[in-house]
């Protein structure tokens, strides 16, 4: 028969197998709750991202088509296809100025749905994030290189590539050499003026493409640069528009560049 002392030890060891069990299964089911809780929140503020940045993109939209009715009627049309009328598009101009005192000019591209205002900020990051309003929202504006001007040699412009379409999205199409053979102008407005620029090239490239030179300050360094990038003799001044791509390295860009005829 066995001794008190060896029930009592057999008695406790029993007592503490039970006890680490009944551990065991309160810590299994603390951490499928807490997994189901940090799941659940994760789900949760996802979906919350989502919504917000749907509900921004809406809005950019709303935001950039009022603006593009405005300016169909600054040149009396309502296809937005229109001639530009000097008169008009100087009060559209100003009227665009006391929105956002960093608009610069407007911008259409044939053949596409292209047809924004551009602004220019105080560095490159602003306008990525803020739509032409001054609202933060994820499809940004069509902007300006802050070193930029209207006079400098080449001027460069920036624009998001969404999936949802709208802003420089479209750029992509000029990869295409059937549509840039049928859709060659970019035509800005600014100060009454209309300056159309004739496409000369569009290529799938990275940021350490040429296109993104803009310390051009002599005439020697332009033709070196218009020389680099293909671009006809004649040019004088030439505009390249970017866009990143998606499916791609973050590094790559889709470029579309052209040179000023009048």
């Amino acid at each position: 028969m066995p001794s008190k002392a060896s029930e009592i030890i057999i008695k406790s060891d029993t007592k503490q197998k039970s006890f680490f069990g009944s551990f065991r299964k309160v810590s299994v089911t603390a951490a499928l709750t807490i997994g189901i809780i940090l799941f659940s929140s994760i789900a949760l503020f996802t979906a919350m991202a989502v919504m917000a940045h749907n509900g921004g993109l809406r809005a950019s939209r709303e935001e950039y088509e009022a603006l593009r009715e405005r300016s169909n009627s600054a040149d009396g049309s309502e296809s937005g296809n229109g001639e530009f009328y000097g008169m008009q598009w100087s009060a559209f101009d100003l009227e665009m100025r006391a929105v956002n005192p960093d608009y610069v000019f407007w911008i259409r591209i044939d053949g596409t749905g292209i047809s924004y205002p551009v602004v220019r900020g105080e560095d490159n990051e602003k306008y990525l994030s803020t739509s032409f309003g001054g609202e933060t929202n994820p499809a940004g504006a069509l902007f300006m290189d802050f070193r930029n001007d209207l006079t400098s040699p080449h001027i460069l412009l920036y624009g998001h590539n969404l999936l949802e379409g709208g802003m420089f999205t479209e750029l992509r199409r000029f990869l295409d050499d059937e549509f840039l053979e049928n859709n060659r102008y970019i035509t800005i407005m600014v100060y009454g003026e209309e300056i159309t620029f004739e496409i000369f090239t569009a290529r799938l490239s990275d940021i350490d493409d040429p296109a993104y030179d803009i310390d051009l300050f002599t005439p020697r360094l332009f033709s070196r640069f218009a020389n680099r990038i293909g671009a006809p003799l004649r040019a004088s001044q030439i505009i390249t528009l970017s866009t990143c791509t998606r499916g791609g390295s973050d590094d790559e860009r889709v470029i579309v560049q052209g040179y000023r005829v009048w």
